[in-house]
């Protein structure tokens, strides 16, 4: 199903507790980097999942710029084709958001 739509709290939710972090963690400002990391697949996973604009999410992540969710989304593309780890760990999230809303 195509027409399933995804809001970006549903992503921040799952990715969450993809991680076992809070949504808290990903609003925040944490430097601890794996949770810098699942703060930036949620950027990434937002952005094409969702119709949102870069600026916009950049709000929902305790405003940050949105020239930082160009760098996550940037950053998180390479990953996906560099590391198998990171791909699949996307791909994983993305199948769960899906089947929540089946």
């Amino acid at each position: 199903e195509d027409n399933i739509v995804v809001t970006p709290v549903d992503i921040i939710n799952t990715v969450a507790s993809y991680y076992k972090i809070t949504p808290d963690d990903l609003y925040g400002s944490s430097r601890i980097a794996a949770i810098g990391l699942a703060r930036q697949i949620a950027m990434y996973i937002i952005r094409e999942q969702t119709q949102l604009s870069l600026p916009k999410i950049g709000q929902l992540f305790s405003d940050r710029d949105h020239t930082t969710v160009m760098y996550a989304c940037k950053k998180i593309n390479s990953y996906i084709q560099e590391r198998r780890s990171v791909y699949n760990q996307v791909t994983e999230i993305l199948n769960k958001i899906k089947n929540q809303k089946n």
